[in-house]
């Protein structure tokens, strides 16, 4: 949390070495890697300190001089500046929006291949994958894609993902990555293909990617979350929620009331199970699931655990207590670390899910708590501003900005950008602006 706020100071013996806040935002450098290369290059180890070894935290006043068009002098904090919550507006949103869907087509290589990960110090990309998060942005890229130039692109896309990860194993439809077959990467995907304008021409594969999901769901509503390995079932608060949003994204557009019961089954026991192992990461995919329904069922079930559950994710949401201005916004709660690090891709499926829960409040007359999402809404588009590669003061250390601008950090201290970060803050950013008036983006007494 204080990197790129605090610098560092070691001294070993004679051997000393400064690193100024900025330096170790621009390089990436954690405290405590900084202490190992230091420790390492005069033959100490982490063991030695205290014997001689002197660490020292400090602050410091940071400016940067640009001189291009003039020499001006910009004050930063953290090597940014932070975004009030007074700029968040509908024209700052649409930005916001467009700045991350130049960064997804920008990224789409000439074969077709996203950039999963990319990391802005070293001007590389990473050569991790994640098939899973590949098909999420897929199923974006699917939904944004307007002109004729972009439907192309989304389909080089989709058809490089299908080629690299899609077989078949009798009448299933299997998303392969690392041997692994997730119940997520399958749902995922059979959502991009039924949003892809070229949807029916790959109704086969649709229909094959759709078996594998019955076949991965339980007579008892629940999931088993991995097809391999056969003996892994984790992840419950991740795949089944992906699934039941694929089984409502049916459900929305044709109401089979088979459908509807498997439907109403996953979610009275998911219910329960949720009140036994409470997670954040559950609740935005169930709300975009149970949101789909209550459209069209009115069942008031549905709606109470929209509303309570999305009342308790309010309080993972940092505000008045956060340490710094600039991670206002985000979702993380320090007094409970087994809910996870703060991360961009959460603040993005988080809004995806309050953006329902938003309408659900709304269209149900419950004005105090829609009041409330709003709020949050706002507070989490402030956070998206301040992670988005946008300008020559934040981008001051990059070598190569036309690979990051427009992509979000992960966080205010790890400028890594994962295509997750920006896929589920795009989808969660159009949908605000599908729902909101111009005053709803004005902050309230409470900020």
């Amino acid at each position: 949390m204080h990197r790129g706020v605090r610098g560092l100071a070691l001294r070993l013996n004679s051997a000393h070495r400064l690193h100024s806040p900025t330096e170790m935002l621009a390089r990436n450098l954690r405290f405590d890697r900084a202490i190992e290369r230091f420790l390492e290059e005069n033959g100490a180890a982490f063991g030695d300190l205290g014997h001689g070894v002197k660490v020292e935290a400090f602050e410091a006043t940071q400016f940067l001089l640009l001189l291009d068009r003039g020499p001006r002098l910009v004050r930063m904090h953290r090597g940014n500046r932070a975004v009030k919550l007074r700029e968040v507006t509908r024209e700052s949103t649409e930005h916001l929006a467009e700045r991350l869907k130049r960064w997804l087509l920008r990224n789409v290589n000439a074969d077709g291949r996203m950039t999963y990960k990319y990391w802005p110090s070293r001007g590389e990309e990473s050569t991790a994958n994640n098939m899973l998060r590949q098909w999420m942005a897929t199923w974006c890229l699917a939904r944004v894609a307007k002109d004729k130039e972009e439907v192309a692109l989304a389909r080089r896309n989709l058809e490089y993902n299908l080629a690299t990860s899609y077989r078949e194993e009798g009448t299933l439809g299997l998303i392969v990555c690392d041997g692994k077959v997730k119940l997520g990467a399958i749902a995922l995907a059979t959502l991009a293909l039924l949003e892809h304008p070229a949807s029916e021409e790959f109704s086969s594969v649709r229909a094959a990617l759709c078996q594998s999901v019955q076949y991965l769901s339980n007579p008892d509503g629940s999931f088993r979350t991995f097809y391999k390995p056969s003996d892994r079932n984790d992840n419950q608060n991740f795949y089944p929620g992906e699934a039941l949003l694929l089984w409502a994204t049916l459900y929305e557009r044709n109401a089979e009331p088979v459908l509807l019961e498997q439907i109403l089954r996953s979610f009275r026991h998911y219910r329960t199970w949720h009140a036994r192992n409470p997670n954040p990461a559950l609740v935005p995919w169930h709300t975009q699931a149970y949101y789909k329904v209550w459209r069209t069922t009115r069942d008031p079930e549905l709606l109470e655990f929209i509303l309570t559950r999305n009342d308790w994710l309010l309080s993972m949401q940092q505000w008045d207590s956060a340490p710094y201005e600039d991670v206002r916004g985000q979702f993380y709660d320090p007094k409970r670390p087994e809910f996870g690090p703060p991360h961009a891709s959460s603040t993005g499926v988080y809004l995806e899910g309050l953006a329902d829960a938003h309408s659900a409040a709304k269209e149900s007359g419950n004005e105090p708590r829609a009041s409330s999402y709003r709020l949050a809404i706002v507070r989490g588009l402030r956070s998206l501003m301040q992670l988005q590669f946008k300008d020559d003061v934040d981008m001051f250390y990059i070598s190569k900005r036309k690979r990051i601008e427009g992509g979000l950090r992960t966080t205010v201290y790890d400028n890594t950008v994962r295509v997750d970060n920006v896929q589920h803050s795009l989808l969660a950013v159009n949908k605000v602006l599908s729902r909101f008036g111009v005053s709803d983006y004005l902050p309230d007494s409470r900020d």
